[in-house]
């Protein structure tokens, strides 16, 4: 049976404080960590092969304001265990979602995949899609949105911390880099210049293949919070000159509306307060 409204399950805290009561047996120590950094850390040396990796996980019973407690440490429930899902997106419906089988039909037809995929329904509005390899997972991902039985399904990555309440504040988006020097036209060049902005994902063809001088496109995916750049300072170091350089233009394409109030994107605060 799919789930309807009512209650939601709980989702674990980000950076749990100190808790009053819980005697954990090794504890570890709590550093912040996202789910994006978790899974693109470096690995060591003696990793485990990804099927026995949750061998490693270790969880600790304990009693927290006098009900029994499972503490998992902040790195292993970002890493470890969250890698598991590493290709799951979120397919999120404005109004009431179309039946699963409709999705999940729809779905086969216009998407075209290397390997199989999974699709579950959480609530009403939002469904699971479980896909099997990076490519597919990209694949399906980079469209943004696709119409099902004339709807828009907005698609987002899964991250440990969703809430079907709220639309998570990152987003794709093209960063335009207007006569940016051709000998920059490369992918390990325009990484570096755009990583201050957001996590640099893709080079479009023409950038890639060098065949628009006049400006290079990156996709990045972007936090919809944070102050949004202009311009950077590319310098140039001599050991015997002083440091120059010049200023880089940023423009952006395709960046979604995102509310800070209500925490959803396809508007922003200015026109909830209209609306409100």
């Amino acid at each position: 049976m799919e789930p309807s409204g009512g209650s939601l399950p709980a989702v674990p805290t980000v950076n749990p404080p100190p808790l009053d009561g819980a005697t954990p047996s090794n504890p570890g120590n709590y550093a912040k960590l996202t789910f994006a950094n978790a899974i693109t850390a470096p690995s060591s040396s003696n990793q485990l092969p990804l099927g026995r990796e949750k061998d490693k996980v270790d969880a600790c019973q304990s009693i927290h304001n006098g009900v029994p407690a499972v503490i998992f440490k902040v790195s292993e429930y970002y890493g470890v265990v969250a890698d598991e899902c590493r290709y799951t997106l979120v397919g999120r419906f404005l109004k009431a979602r179309p039946q699963i089988d409709q999705i999940r039909s729809s779905f086969k037809e216009m998407v075209t995949l290397k390997g199989s995929s999974q699709i579950g329904a959480f609530d009403n509005f939002n469904v699971f899609i479980d896909l099997k390899n990076e490519a597919d997972f990209k694949n399906v991902w980079y469209r943004r949105v696709i119409e099902i039985d004339g709807m828009q399904m907005w698609l987002q990555k899964w991250t440990p911390d969703f809430k079907p309440e709220e639309d998570l504040p990152l987003a794709l988006a093209r960063v335009l880099l207007p006569s940016l020097p051709f000998h920059l036209y490369s992918w390990h060049y325009i990484k570096r210049l755009v990583c201050s902005i957001g996590t640099p994902l893709t080079l479009d063809a023409a950038t890639s293949g060098r065949t628009r001088p006049s400006m290079a496109k990156v996709r990045i995916e972007l936090d919809l919070l944070k102050h949004r750049l202009d311009s950077i300072w590319v310098g140039l170091e001599d050991t015997n000159a002083p440091l120059r350089g010049f200023y880089q233009k940023i423009e952006y394409e395709g960046v979604p509306k995102y509310c800070k109030h209500c925490r959803k994107l396809g508007h922003n605060m200015k026109e909830f307060s209209r609306r409100n």
